[in-house]
């Protein structure tokens, strides 16, 4: 089996994390069209609660980001630099080659889907939490923007785990199976 050079096991509370953004967000997801006849039904209470649940998570997540200096920090990764697209450029060069790519935590493309990932499920957190307090039954102009807003997210949804379950179906048929990072104890 093949090996990374890279091998690295994640704490407790980083696995908690994941596990409750991958729950909660997937969820929500899933229960979407249950919120679509108004909030007087349980298919919507069930959508809006598990969307704020998830809105805790990602609270937790961004937190921990940008004050703890270990595997989850934001130090380092910065998505949006010249570095990180330049590296996400050689790991597009590898796929094409049939090699799968190797880099630290939060680098080239597997940064870049991982910040994906965050924005995405933040903006779906933040708009959903907004239609949640503004929804007192009527609609008004506030909330048909935030509602067309949320429902932006919700396309991207699926191309965000379609590239990032799809990374981790590669590295296992590769030989490398990264999954098993996130249940190897530290």
């Amino acid at each position: 089996m093949a090996t990374s050079a890279h091998d690295y096991t994640y704490p407790a509370y980083a696995k908690i994390i994941h596990l409750g953004l991958a729950i909660f967000g997937i969820a929500a997801y899933l229960t979407a069209e249950l919120a679509e006849d108004g909030n007087t039904n349980f298919g919507y209470l069930l959508h809006a609660y598990l969307g704020l649940s998830l809105v805790a998570f990602i609270a937790i997540r961004i937190i921990i980001g940008a004050f703890s200096s270990d595997t989850l920090s934001f130090r380092g990764w910065s998505p949006f630099s010249r570095h990180q697209w330049q590296l996400a450029l050689l790991d597009f060069r590898s796929l094409l080659k049939l090699q799968i790519p190797e880099h630290g935590h939060h680098q080239g493309l597997a940064g870049i889907t991982q910040a994906f990932g965050l924005i995405v499920f933040t903006w779906m957190a933040l708009t959903g939490t907004g239609l949640f307090m503004l929804d007192t039954g009527g609609e008004n102009e506030l909330f048909e923007l935030i509602e067309e807003l949320h429902e932006i997210g919700e396309t991207l949804i699926p191309l965000y785990l379609g590239l990032h379950v799809g990374a981790v179906v590669l590295h296992t048929l590769s030989g490398n199976p990264i999954w098993r990072r996130m249940f190897a104890r530290k």
